[in-house]
């Protein structure tokens, strides 16, 4: 599977430069829910001038969470507006691109936006992680002899240690932390697709086990620890919509989560909430959608009214928002001007976070 992302992250790849390099996404195939086709509720689209101009001056205005635009609920029709400021309790790690940053630079923020941080010592990367009491992340690395490991840290960037590789042809790209933050669920992929799949190891790379036959691409780990949620998708460049699947993680057979007529958009894309019983994620439109963990219980969470593309979604430590990026285009290989922005979990009260004139995404919220 870290051919989507090497292909989605070219610095992945050994050899290539840290420039960014946008392209046009693949074509959308028909998997989105037939019910949706004419569906009065969704927004056009195509940003009206007026609706660029928001847009721009939204993602100019950073500092603390502050209100923005009106969101809607998507079953109902109803708009609900932030009225007030939000006191947002804990911290995120989220990731910058464009301009100085490259194709992905690591930063720390307070939840609410303020108190923003470079993590030091962290080359241009992807696909942050954070164990769930916020001590230590992870980050995409290039080992001494050009394969993709994982590099391990505190918090704060500092003891800094790189995943040691087998012997052989495997890379072990990036992927969560166990609940208990012993262990990863990596994204295996190596030259004999035999060995391609998630291998399940200790933060050292030591004890490492492969859970999948094939290279598919770890999306979350289940809050008990028991279970594996990961994306299958088709292999194109750059990647296209896909599905969720879950597997326990001792392997076995797996559980298909999306309908297969229901498109799930690829790479850090859908999250368990704390108490997991519900998975966010992502649909090529820029909706966001809620799911058991058992495949029932589809629900669309969130449309922006605006008809930018929401990305990355990830819940609040204790279940009651969920944060992303909103995003202008619907390409989530480039790396346009946006914001990250938070909702409560009904999907009501969109509020901005962190604006500014690059792209951001990945957000990690921890307490």
């Amino acid at each position: 599977m870290f051919q989507r992302l090497r292909a989605s992250r070219p610095h992945l790849t050994a050899g290539s430069s840290n420039k960014d390099q946008p392209s046009d996404p693949a074509p959308l195939v028909a998997v989105a829910l037939p019910s949706r086709q004419g569906d009065p509720i969704r927004p056009a689209k195509k940003p009206t001038l007026a609706v660029l101009g928001l847009v721009l001056f939204l993602a100019g205005c950073g500092g603390a969470a502050s209100t923005t635009t009106t969101s809607r609920l998507p079953a109902d029709e109803t708009t609900v507006t932030s009225i007030a400021p939000l006191a947002l309790s804990g911290r995120i790690v989220f990731t910058r691109a464009g301009g100085s940053y490259g194709d992905e630079t690591l930063f720390t923020a307070n939840a609410d936006g303020t108190g923003e941080v470079q993590v030091p010592g962290f080359d241009q990367g992807c696909c942050p992680w954070v164990t769930r009491d916020g001590a230590s992340i992870l980050f995409a690395a290039s080992a001494a002899d050009g394969r993709i490991t994982t590099r391990v840290a505190n918090f704060d960037g500092t003891g800094q240690t790189l995943v040691a590789l087998p012997d052989g042809t495997l890379n072990l790209g990036p992927g969560p932390f166990s609940p208990d933050g012993q262990r990863i669920a990596f994204e295996g992929f190596d030259e004999d697709p035999t060995r391609s799949g998630i291998y399940i190891g200790d933060i050292d790379g030591a004890n490492l086990v492969q859970i999948t036959a094939e290279h598919v691409i770890p999306g979350d780990w289940s809050p008990d620890g028991a279970t594996i949620l990961f994306f299958r998708g088709p292999d194109t460049d750059p990647p296209g919509p896909g599905s969720l699947f879950t597997v326990d993680v001792n392997g076995g057979d797996e559980r298909r989560v999306t309908p297969e007529n229901v498109a799930v958009q690829c790479c850090f894309n859908y999250r368990y909430s704390p108490d997991g019983s519900k998975i966010v994620f992502a649909d090529p439109d820029g909706s966001l959608w809620l799911i058991n963990p058992d495949g029932t219980d589809l629900k669309p969470l969130f449309i922006d009214v605006e008809g930018r593309f929401a990305i990355t979604p990830t819940w609040s430590p204790d279940g009651t928002r969920i944060m992303f990026a909103l995003d202008p285009t619907a390409n989530p290989f480039s790396h346009p001007m946006n914001g990250i922005y938070v909702i409560d979990a009904d999907g009501t009260g969109l509020t901005l976070v962190i604006g500014g004139s690059d792209f951001k995404r990945e957000p990690t919220w921890v307490p």
